[in-house]
Order: C-alpha cells, then structure tokens, then sequence
C-alpha cells in the first residue's frame, strides 16, 4: 500500500511541471507595463520606472533560453558604448551607472583613460550621485568634468584595493557580529560592491540588530527606504528581509559578476521561466505593485484563511452528505428521498453568490466568525456529494454480500453500516479530493460577499489594481492545490480499494 501511495504521488512531480509551464504560458498573456521605447527619450525617469516594472516581472530575458547572459561586466560596457555615441539611450545610461554605483566601478574607473575626453567627463559627472552616497568629493570637484575625471582616477588609485571580495566579506562579518561606525564607513566607501556579501548576511543571521546595521547600510547604497529599526517586531523583521531577498532576486545581476561556468548555467537560470520556477519554489515571488508588500508574505496570510475556510466546508458537506446520502438511499422512492432530492436540487441551482447573500442578509446576526461563510461554501459540494453518497449506497445494497447479510438474519442497521456503507464510501471520499479546488473557486465569491480578507478578496482588490505578480502567484498556487488534490484523490481510491491498487501497481509493472 506504501508502495503504490508513492508511485502514484511521484507522478504529482511532471503533472506539477506541466503545470508550471501551462501557468507559465497563461502569464504571457497578462498586459505586459507600458513599453520603455513608448517613453520619451527624454524623460529618463519615466523610462526608469517602466524599465524597473518590467524587471520586477522578467520581462527583459528571454524565456527560456538566455544565449548572453547579462551581468554588472556587461551593463556597464553597454552604458559605456552609449555614452561615447552620445545616442538617445546616453543620458538613461548615466543614471544606470549612478544607480550600479560601487559594483560597477572596478569595471569603469579602469577603462577612463580608454575613453574619449567628452565621453569620460560625462561618465565622471553620473558618478556624482555614488559619491554622495559614500559621502567623498565636493559638489564643485563632482559636477565639473574634468575635475571629477581626476577625481575619481586619483580615488581608484587610492581605493581600489578595497574592492575585493574578501576585504568586504570581512568587513560585513565584522559589523554582523558587533556594532562599528568605523566598519559602516568601510562599506559605504564600496557601496554597492557590498551588496552581495550583505544579502548573504541577511539571509544567515537573526540578530535584530545586526540585521538592522545591514540593512542601513544596504538602503543607503541602493537608495531603498528598507532599513529595519533596531527595536522592530518579528513580523517586521521578516517582512523587510524578503523584501531585500525579492529585489535582490530581481537586481542581482546588475552588481555581480558571471564568470566561468556559471555562463552555462546562467543560460538556464537567466529566463523568465527560470527566475518564475525557482521565485515560486524558494518563495522569492517579488512584491505586490498594489501595496509593495512582499507576495510571499502575502499568500502566507492570506492563504490559511481561504484553505481554512475551504476545508471547513469540506468536512461539514461530508457530515451532510454522507447521512443524508445513506437516509435517502435506504427510503429510496419514500417522501423523505424526493423531498430531499428537491431541496437538493433547488439548492444546487442556486449561484453561490446568491447564497451567500441571502446568508449575510437573512442569516442570524450571532453568528460569529467564519460560521456563515463556511455555511455558504459547503452548500457547492453538499448536493454533488450526497447524490454520489445515494447512488454509491443503492448500488451496494445490491451486492451478493449484503443480501447474503440479510439472508443470514443481520439486523437492518447493522446490514447498512457495516456491509453497504463500507464500501459505498469510497467514491464519496475519493470526490471530496475533487471538490476542494471547486470551493477554492466559490471561496472568492464568498469571501467578497462576507469581506473576509483571504486569497479570494486579496485577488479581486489586485484584479482591479492589475497586480499581475499576485494574480501569477495565486494561479500557481491553485494549480498546485488541484494537482495535489487529484493525485491524493487517486492515492485515496487506490488506497481504499485493494482491485483498484492492485490493477493499477500491475498496468505499472507490465509497462
């Protein structure tokens, strides 16, 4: 039984995959965010903004195919080659390179000399916002060309030893463990450079504070308003590291470099099904463009209350459906099967928005908590469930072994339990694995009639705010709800019915 209960849930995986990509496909057909080259050449801001909302959902890779992936090497060549054109995408490339900061100025401040005069005090002048940020220079020296080209040639000469990866993990290590201005110095002065080895920090320590030094830091290379006060909440600190986790998901590639063999392995995980697959598995599902709040977290609140309020309905349709079933099966053709077959009916034909209305309006006001709401979901299953509960029993009654457990004088209640009921309950049990994706469906409407803030009221509010990273977040997750359901629905018959497993582990076997 154990045996066949894992093969059947192994094939969840490629059905799960499948459905990924399916999902995956849907969301192509979601509005994509005003197209950067629909923009102004200039209004670079405006250019920003929409290039950073069709980051935030991949839009700039490639499917699922990447044959150059981009790293900080790469952007930042690209801005240079724009610059020295002095082409339309010039003045966007400067504010690239301010917002790159630090992490780009190993590849840039050694290839000044390599670049023409006019083009090298244009570079020099973007600069000036990175060093604001590791507060050097003075507005005078930082907005005259040639003076800032000096500049900043003199502070990589000075400087440039500080850039190396193991100088910075030192210092982040240090500041993890102990408070020091001197070390928040040491990392504003390679601004983002840092960034890596802070987000891999953020990921290992707990310490509030420590986080809290991190995050103050990272804010002020990135110019994020994401520090985390000292004295925050556990429900802060968490919300503020997945954000940083999030962008750090979406932006890694503009601060570090691809080298070696992680080209190879970047052509795979540098597309958009790629970064939608593993965003969705580690949970890294970027934030909501309704609220900014992290989808992660947001599913994490907002999902026990629908699944909650699902299964609820689930169990009180079975407590309806599997007595009453076996009631009008026993008084098959009496007044209590066509009345409740009637009511039944009406009741099936009702919409579940209207149910839940009529419930909300008429319904007694001390009701409390999710009482009504349940009440209204589990009216979509009782009816389907109860007809499967009437048939299954009627067709048991008329086994060989429960007439011959009547022919051998057992008592009526003792035939209807124990013999009929047995066996009648499996397809019931099995079609309560099929319902639970169709309460999710009705949870939504039900939810909104109610305002109970779960998945289906957050889906609504980010239907109308078009919040496609929600809506693609919540569509995996039905999809995953129903694969599990019906494969657990399988395992379940299988389980339940020896010939069903035993037929099917033999099919297996033969193949």
């Amino acid at each position: 039984m154990i045996a066949f209960a894992l093969r059947r849930a192994a094939w969840a995986i490629p059905t799960l995959f499948g459905v990924s990509f399916v999902v995956f496909l849907l969301t192509t057909l979601l509005p994509d965010p005003e197209n950067v080259t629909a923009v102004a050449k200039s209004d670079v801001a405006a250019r920003l903004r929409v290039r950073e909302q069709r980051r935030a959902l991949f839009l700039d890779l490639p499917r699922f195919f990447n044959v150059e992936p981009r790293d900080v090497r790469a952007r930042v060549d690209d801005c240079i080659l724009h610059i020295k054109a002095s082409d339309d995408d010039a003045a966007m490339c400067e504010a690239r390179l301010a917002a790159i900061g630090g992490a780009g100025l190993p590849i840039l401040l050694p290839r000044l000399d390599d670049v023409p005069p006019s083009a090298r005090g244009r570079i020099a002048v973007a600069l000036a916002p990175v060093a604001r940020r590791m507060d050097i220079g003075t507005e005078d020296v930082l907005m005259d060309p040639d003076r800032a080209t000096h500049f900043w040639q003199r502070f990589w000469t000075d400087r440039s030893v500080d850039f190396t990866r193991p100088a910075v993990r030192r210092s982040v290590q240090r500041l993890e463990t102990r408070e020091s201005k001197l070390l928040e110095e040491d990392l504003r002065l390679v601004d983002t450079f840092a960034l890596a080895e802070i987000i891999d920090a953020l990921g290992r320590t707990t310490d509030t504070k420590a986080l809290s030094r991190l995050t103050r830091v990272a804010s002020r290379a990135t110019a994020r308003d994401a520090a985390l006060a000292e004295d925050a909440d556990r429900d802060e600190v968490r919300a503020i590291v997945s954000d940083w986790m999030s962008w750090w998901y979406v932006h890694e590639t503009d601060y570090v470099t691809i080298e070696g063999e992680e080209k190879i392995t970047a052509s795979i995980t540098q597309t958009r099904y790629a970064k939608w697959v593993l965003g969705a598995v580690t949970g890294r599902l970027g934030l909501s463009t309704r609220d900014g709040a992290p989808i992660a977290q947001k599913l994490l609140a907002r999902a026990p209350v629908t699944l909650g309020m699902v299964l609820l309905a689930l169990l009180v349709a079975i407590a309806i459906a599997i007595p009453l079933g076996v009631l009008t099966a026993w008084r098959r053709g009496h007044a209590i099967d066509v009345t409740a077959s009637v009511l039944l009916l009406a009741v099936y034909s009702l919409p579940t928005f209207l149910v839940a209305e009529l419930l909300a309006t008429f319904g007694p006001a001390s009701a409390s908590g999710y009482t009504l709401p349940v009440l209204a979901l589990a009216t979509v299953s009782v009816s389907v469930m109860t007809q499967q509960q009437r048939a299954s029993m009627i067709e048991a009654m008329t086994e060989d072994y429960v007439r011959a457990a009547r022919a051998k004088g057992a008592h009526t209640i003792r035939i209807a339990i124990v013999h009929a009921l047995r066996n009648a309950l499996m397809p019931t049990v099995t079609l309560a694995g099929l319902q639970f994706p169709a309460l999710i469906g009705a949870a939504f409407v039900v939810e909104e009639v109610f305002d109970v803030h779960g998945m289906g009221w957050e889906t609504l509010r980010a239907l109308e705010a078009r919040d496609a990273a929600w809506i693609v977040a919540v569509t995996l997750l039905c999809a995953v709800v129903t694969t599990l359901c019906l494969t657990g629905s399988e395992v379940t018959y299988g389980v339940l019915d020896p010939r069903v497993r035993e037929k099917q582990m033999g099919r297996r076997d033969l193949a």
